[in-house]
């Protein structure tokens, strides 16, 4: 997905456009938001929307419950970290600390003007490296896997040991996260530990396969 400043933005086929919102508006937290805009999109333009209800406020049961909406695209206000990394995890590309009138959000990321200081929420001051980066996550990887920000801790601790989630050493950086419940598996991203990310069919906690 490219978008500029000014210009219309080019999408891939089968986008879902998620937005949360009370009264018209951007809800001011997506973690506690009560419902959310589901908006299909083909070719720049919108075919469809639905309104649909989150009930779910601990972290994991959130993005699992977000996550069975099937969106590509959130677009909210403010969201804590742990829960968008968790959706970045499965996924999303998410531009958070956005304000204002839903379909004016709307709009504006139709055409290329999401980047508009209008829409930041106030006193975000990292507002526009965060949406830049998103966008760069984009138009580098389509709408596979999503990045994520932010760098990892580890330490080493000689061969032979165990992971630092409890899993074995040798699944290395790579391999994939597997669903205890259901079995559904995931594409491991590295500093990110299996059990932040939700399984996107029933929302448990994963582990390292």
């Amino acid at each position: 997905m490219s978008c500029g400043s000014g210009t219309a933005c080019a999408f891939p086929k089968g986008v879902r456009l998620a937005i949360p919102q009370h009264q018209g508006r951007i809800s001011p937290v997506f973690d506690t938001a009560a419902s959310v805009l589901l908006i299909d999109l083909e070719d720049g333009r919108e075919i469809r929307r639905e309104s649909r209800s989150l009930s779910r406020n601990e972290l994991l049961a959130r993005a699992g419950e977000f996550l069975k909406l099937e969106a590509n695209v959130l677009i909210c206000g403010a969201i804590s970290a742990p829960l968008e990394t968790l959706l970045i995890s499965s996924g999303v590309h998410v531009i958070g600390f956005l304000c204002g009138p839903v379909d004016e959000v709307v709009a504006a990321f139709l055409n290329g003007d999401i980047a508009k200081p209008e829409f930041s929420m106030p006193g975000c001051h990292a507002w526009r490296q965060r949406l830049g980066q998103t966008r760069r996550n984009m138009m580098a990887g389509g709408f596979g896997m999503g990045s994520g920000s932010g760098g990892g801790r580890g330490r080493g601790a000689g061969g032979g040991g165990r992971g630092r989630m409890g899993g074995p050493s040798a699944a290395g950086p790579g391999g994939a996260c597997v669903c205890p419940k259901c079995g559904e598996k995931l594409p491991h991203t590295v500093g990110r530990p299996c059990n932040q990310m939700a399984c996107p069919k029933c929302g448990t906690a994963m582990t390292r396969g």
